[in-house]
């Protein structure tokens, strides 16, 4: 799932939620309900996240739909 990729990135990069959401330029409530609630933010949120990451979008976002929903 890729919510646990997310965070496993994250920690492996020694990020806390709060470190993350300030390289990303993103709120930290915004981590929280990624890696929680398995909230999927909208496409420019996506991206600075795997920029932050340094990981390719898609690599990160899998689990989405062409048109960028979720296919749960």
């Amino acid at each position: 799932m890729e919510f646990n990729q997310i965070k496993m990135q994250r920690v492996k990069m020694g990020y806390s939620q709060l470190k993350l959401a300030i390289v990303a330029k993103v709120s930290p409530a915004t981590i929280v309900a990624i890696e929680k609630y398995n909230y999927v933010p909208g496409p420019w949120v996506r991206s600075k996240l795997a920029k932050a990451l340094i990981m390719p979008e898609t690599r990160l976002w899998h689990n989405l739909n062409k048109d960028g929903g979720s296919r749960r």
